[in-house]
């Protein structure tokens, strides 16, 4: 997307002149766990209101991102919907997505029910799920994904987004954002527990971009229970910076640092968009922690993914995984897998995102 390429020419620049000269401070930022952690779960994320987002883009507090951040602890919080429960199988279903706004949720669901390395999931990672936005019609796509598929769900906020987006998106989609909340969130067949969140720093980046956000990339963490153990899964979407591979290790390590608090000893899942390739050193801090990372993914298939002539194509880079720790993987002609997220109807296709779907089965008789 074109967020990719301008964060490529000024993230960078951004945070080499920020950094530069200031190796104490890189350091800081780069090496130290500075993750924020949150934990209240509500029934319903809170609204900010039209004239406190205003003035939120307009800077009017004088104040720097990380402090206006404070001002908006509505963006700290975790919505979740607990009200389905099913009898456990042998076997989990896991699906990770970057679903590019989340807008075309309704044939993304056609799509999960279709595909046979989809279809029934017991647990999807979502990145990129708007609410609020008028680039995806204003609506919850979380909540509208989760109750089309009968799923419990929990939703984080990665940012508060203070325009209508990229360029494109402002021109495309008419009318307002009516909360202006982009986030991760985690669905499940079953109840989700022990509801956390961690938020990276680095705001600043993003809050001086032209979309001018605040809140900033974060994991949200639950915890499952299968056949009477517990699997923690952790949804993210690590940064896409001036392709900054030490701070997407850097941020990976928070998520390790959390698990280490919590979940050293159970199993986990952790999914999303790592926007890294899989020479990245983030990897081998995962695989001596005691995560698979070959074994749960087509290492080497692309996962982002262009449409062209009628047809989706799978391009680029691997930047979307699963990666699992104490868990069996289960393989066969759909686990794991990389699927195109394109439907097909009546001879006309639709790529649903800017990026595939991988997927992967694990044993849960732990």
């Amino acid at each position: 997307m074109n967020r990719r390429t301008f964060l490529l020419t000024t993230g960078a620049a951004i945070l080499g002149q920020g950094l530069s000269g200031c190796n104490t401070l890189k350091k800081s930022l780069f090496f130290s766990d500075k993750s924020q952690k949150f934990t209240k779960v509500v029934d319903q994320l809170d609204w900010i209101d039209d004239h406190r987002r205003q003035n939120l883009a307009l800077k009017s507090e004088k104040k720097d991102a990380s402090d206006l951040n404070k001002l908006v602890p509505e963006i700290n919080e975790i919505e979740l919907l607990n009200i389905h429960s099913s009898q456990p199988t042998n076997s989990l279903r896991i699906i990770a997505w970057n679903t590019e706004r989340g807008r075309n949720w309704r044939e993304g669901v056609q799509l999960i029910e279709s595909n046979p390395a989809l279809k029934n999931p017991d647990v999807i990672l979502l990145g990129e799920m708007d609410l609020g936005m008028a680039r995806s019609y204003n609506e919850h796509t979380t909540k509208e994904l989760a109750a089309a598929l009968n799923m419990n769900y929990a939703y984080g906020v990665e940012f508060l987004e203070l325009t209508k987006g990229e360029a494109e998106e402002r021109e495309k989609y008419p009318g307002e954002n009516e909360w202006g909340y982009h986030g991760n969130a985690i669905l499940a067949k079953y109840p989700l527990q022990n509801l956390r969140m961690i938020r990276f720093p680095g705001i600043e980046i993003w809050y001086n971009h032209y979309q001018k956000r605040l809140g900033g990339r974060m994991a949200l963490f639950a915890d499952i229970q299968i056949n009477g153990k517990v699997i923690t899964f952790v949804s993210t979407h690590l940064e896409s910076t001036g392709n900054n591979e030490i701070l997407r290790k850097s941020q990976m390590n928070m998520i390790l640092n959390e698990l280490k608090k919590r979940s050293e000893d159970l199993p986990v899942v952790i999914g999303g968009d790592f926007n890294a390739t899989p020479d990245e050193s983030l990897f081998k801090n995962l695989k001596k922690e005691g995560f698979l990372i070959e074994e749960c993914n087509e290492i080497g298939k692309p996962t982002q993914q262009q449409f062209n002539d009628g047809k989706v194509f799978l391009v680029k880079k691997q930047i979307d995984y699963i990666t699992i720790k104490n868990l069996e993987i289960m393989k066969d002609n759909t686990s794991p897998k990389v699927v195109p997220a394109a439907f097909t109807e009546k001879n006309h296709t639709i790529m649903l995102s800017d990026h595939a779907i991988v997927t992967v089965k694990v044993h849960s008789t732990i």
